[in-house]
């Protein structure tokens, strides 16, 4: 039902439900041919040191026709156009693929009018893959794209106020011969203890000569405290994801990657960014969820150091305005991600579209289940398409060992259905395994009789038993061991 409301509101106002590309974005290059047979390649146009304006429309959208109506852009195409002064090429580009050229025309039944009629600068139909290349969420979308490939979403602008994005001194073509630029930075946003951050940025050639070589350097508070020297062949605009090695920071910190090794233009030599320190946390983290009126958008994952998903829930899960519970045992100390996601770009805010708001709180615990931190924290009060929180896991729970060569592990955990047991005796002992809820209720048991000092492995069944949290207590002669499992 939100996406047919949305749909009924586009045809009325202009919103912004969802994230298009960041201003400063590198465009996407795409080749398309126009309604009038000719052939367009975009970074073709900008080699040439032209700029580019993009109006992403659709034939139904009302706010498109009212903006089209205006001649802003046939104002743009007719002075500054191939007729002109030949600076700036402008295209509409139709973004929905079900609408046809007879809507274009003014004569099919989806369309505000005739959009070919007074319409000089080049029409593409079926431009809904160029449409999603550029993250488009909403029409009319409209962007200026400089000739260094980095874009300014324009929106619905004067002809005199889009002049002035595209004359600004950061929109003009490359003219000087050595012109290294730092564009945005890359690397990883996330600092826990004993890990360090891999730092890369992106680097671009603003010169008119091929780039070989730049200095780049990490600054925190005015001291350089890296310094990677780039070597390469980077044409006119190439642009390179530069890494440049890795950093232990100390918490969040704030800094700067700057060129060094100098050129013709210092403008855009420095880029500012920072990496967010990690909450201190357990091994046992507890998920709360509140789903809103839309909850198969919503699913979340925690990953390890690597990258690896450790637990993870999929969109298309979670049912609709109902309360979820999780509970995940990363395998060992170290740095993690928590991510949660809503697939449709509105976060979990659903009074927004006529329905309630949901939540999302997640914590790490101590072994009696009370918190120990939180990790994330969010009231269903702002739209989002993605967040991360990192976690730095440096306490362990859910296992005691009460004698020192006795051990054993469980997983995979979560388990879906059957888990594995590795269990090191430190000599030969009756062994028995119970697994119990939390209300204290044995759920499962089973005596293994007497096995061998050494490394053994069994298997777990608990295909009969409900999801949830589980203790799982290993008795083997005098020594109690008991390790929480999640049975998904």
């Amino acid at each position: 039902m939100k996406h047919i409301y949305t749909a009924l509101v586009a045809l009325t106002i202009s919103f912004s439900a969802a994230a298009q590309l960041p201003d400063g974005s590198i465009a996407p290059d795409w080749t398309a041919t126009d309604i009038n047979g000719n052939e367009h390649n975009l970074y073709s146009l900008l080699d040439e040191g032209k700029k580019v304006i993009i109006d992403f429309s659709a034939t139904w959208c009302g706010p498109c026709w009212s903006y089209h109506n205006t001649g802003a852009l046939e104002d743009i195409w007719e002075t500054y156009g191939p007729d002109g002064t030949d600076e700036v090429y402008v295209f509409f580009i139709e973004g929905d693929d079900t609408t046809t050229l007879e809507d274009l025309e003014g004569t099919g039944s989806a369309t505000q009018g005739d959009w070919t009629a007074g319409t000089g600068y080049p029409i593409i139909d079926d431009g809904g893959s160029i449409f999603d290349d550029y993250d488009g969420a909403y029409y009319p979308t409209i962007y200026t794209i400089c000739p260094n490939r980095m874009l300014t979403e324009s929106s619905q602008i004067t002809a005199e106020a889009h002049a002035d994005i595209l004359f600004a001194n950061d929109c003009a073509a490359a003219t000087q011969a050595n012109d290294a630029a730092v564009l945005g930075y890359t690397g990883e946003t996330i600092s826990c203890s004993g890990s360090p951050s891999a730092i890369s940025a992106t680097l671009m050639n603003l010169g008119t000569e091929a780039l070989t070589s730049a200095t780049l350097e990490l600054f925190i508070n005015g001291n350089s405290v890296m310094s990677h020297n780039w070597t390469g062949n980077l044409d006119t605009y190439g642009i390179e994801d530069v890494q440049m090695g890795s950093h232990q920071f100390n918490g969040s910190t704030n800094f700067e990657i700057r060129i060094t090794s100098g050129d013709m233009n210092a403008d855009n030599d420095m880029l500012s960014a920072s990496v967010e320190g990690a909450n201190a946390a357990t091994t046992l983290f507890y998920i709360y969820i509140e789903t809103d009126g839309w909850g198969e958008e919503t699913g979340w994952e925690i990953r390890d150091g690597d990258g690896d998903v450790v637990a993870s829930v999929a969109a298309g899960t979670y049912g609709n305005t109902t309360t979820y519970e999780e509970w995940v045992g990363v395998p060992s100390t170290g740095c993690y991600t928590f991510t949660i996601t809503d697939t449709y770009g509105d976060g979990i805010f659903g009074s927004q579209w006529g329905s309630v708001d949901g939540a999302c709180y997640v914590t790490t615990v101590n072994d009696d289940l009370s918190t120990y931190g939180y990790v994330y924290s969010y009231n269903g009060s702002y739209n989002f398409e993605e967040e991360t929180r990192a976690a730095d896991v440096m306490t362990v729970v859910g296992v005691e060992e009460q004698v020192e060569q006795t051990t054993f592990n469980v997983y995979p955990n979560p388990v879906e259905n059957v888990a594995w047991v590795d269990l090191s005796l430190a000599g030969n002992e009756e062994v028995r395994l119970d697994v119990v809820n939390l209300l204290g209720q044995r759920v499962l048991s089973q005596d293994l009789g007497t096995m061998s000092a050494g490394n053994n492995r069994m298997q777990l069944d608990l295909g009969g038993v409900q999801s949830g949290i589980y203790l799982v207590t290993l008795t083997a002669g005098d020594t109690i061991s008991t390790m929480r499992v999640t049975k998904k």
